[in-house]
């Protein structure tokens, strides 16, 4: 069985798994963001975040750690973002990515132009300047 826990945006495995990626970690402590720690039978998958603006979210922090690639851990915190979106209401998931562009477009993901974000989406630390030149990413949910 998979489960999703809540984490801080603080959680030491996290910031780990972020910074072995070579992923943002500025802005996980700043409010209004949920993360989430993906386990299947106490083994490590993953992690993901969102950040919720009415039916708009900008899907975040996605990271499996090296010993879980490979494995279909990926797709399994991809999907259980999407759902922990849904859940909290959200009905459209954006991303920002430089490198898993592929991988999303796999889950569904299309590539469109950054002018045709929602413009609470444009305004996130996220797609303002952390990521300010990367790929953006749409999917309905």
């Amino acid at each position: 069985m998979i489960s999703s826990t809540p984490i801080p945006g603080n959680d030491p495995k996290f910031l780990a798994a972020l910074t072995e990626a070579r992923l943002p970690t500025d802005d996980v402590g700043d409010p209004d963001r949920s993360f989430f720690r993906f386990e299947q039978e106490g083994r490590l998958l993953g992690f993901g975040g969102f950040e919720l603006y009415g039916e708009d979210a900008l899907l975040r922090s996605v990271v499996v750690p090296q010993e879980s690639r490979g494995s279909g851990a990926g797709r399994t915190v991809a999907e259980g973002m999407l759902r922990e979106i849904s859940n909290a209401g959200g009905t459209r998931a954006y991303l920002l990515t430089t490198t898993a562009a592929d991988f999303f477009k796999h889950l569904g993901f299309e590539v469109i132009d950054r002018e045709d974000a929602p413009s609470a989406i444009l305004r996130t630390r996220q797609a303002s300047s952390i990521c300010s030149s990367a790929l953006m990413l749409f999917r309905a949910i």
